[in-house]
Parts: C-alpha cells; structure tokens; sequence
C-alpha cells in the first residue's frame, strides 16, 4: 500500500500515512456496502469528524500536517481548533453542500437524536438523573437549569 505513493510522497513516513488513510477509507467502503447489502443503508447517518488540528510533524513521531492553517494542536490558532467533518445520509434533503459555520462536537448529539426522532432532551435529563445527579440534587434543581 505504501509503495503506490513513491512516486508523489518523497517523506516515508508521510507515505505511511497516506496508506492508512488508504486503508481507511476502502474500510468505510466496505462498511457502506455492508449497510447496502442488509438495507440499512437508506435509513443511516454517517458522521465523520476530527477532535482538532494535527500536532507538529516530529513531536511524538507524528507526521501531520494542518498547513494552510497557522498553529497546531493544543493552540488557539486555527491549526489547533478547526477541523474538518462531513454528514453523509440518503435522509437529507438538502444535498451537496458545505456550511462554514463553526461548531462544537456537542451539537452532534442532539442533532442526531432529532433525526432519530428522539427528543435529545429526555434522554439528557435521563442520563443526569440516573447516571450522575440522582443522588446529589432534586430533580427540580436541574430540570430548571437545563430549561
């Protein structure tokens, strides 16, 4: 896998990760045409998305590379905070195109939930309650705070 990029990639190591992408993505084709075959597919929502920048090639051995941004991981300059991510499903309506408005990871969850047709606040309260607050404080506390 790595030798089909030789020719273009002079650095190894970036030839390396050029063939786990690689692999990477002929693996999310295989997942799509799994979802295909069992007719999951046209009911599904795929999300791709990355926490933030790369760091610096070299630290840690890594070989990654957010130029045309300034900055890298961990700083606050767009190298380090913007990331790239894509929503693929046959349920959107409005297809083939690209938003440049800025967003947190949090926004995914609720956003899916809707699509789900689960409303994300039920399970939010579900998840405090049960999981964290049950004990701490009344439910009246929170239920007016997250409102």
């Amino acid at each position: 896998m790595v030798d089909r990029f030789k020719d273009s990639i002079p650095d190894e190591n970036r030839r390396k990760f050029a063939g786990m992408l690689t692999k990477l993505d002929e693996s999310v084709g295989d997942v799509i045409e799994a979802l295909n075959q069992e007719n999951m597919l046209q009911n599904s929502i795929i999300v791709f998305t990355t926490d933030n920048g790369g760091p610096a090639a070299g630290f840690n051995h890594n070989y990654a590379s957010n130029w045309p941004l300034r900055g890298v991981k961990h700083t606050l300059w767009e190298g380090g905070v913007r990331g790239a991510g894509l929503i693929w499903s046959p349920l959107i309506k409005k297809k083939s195109r690209v938003s440049n408005q800025m967003m947190n990871i949090q926004d995914w969850l609720p956003t899916l939930y809707s699509a789900a047709g689960i409303e994300s606040y039920n399970i939010i309260v579900h998840i405090i309650f049960n999981k964290f607050l049950i004990k701490v404080v009344k439910p009246q506390t929170c239920l007016r705070w997250m409102v």
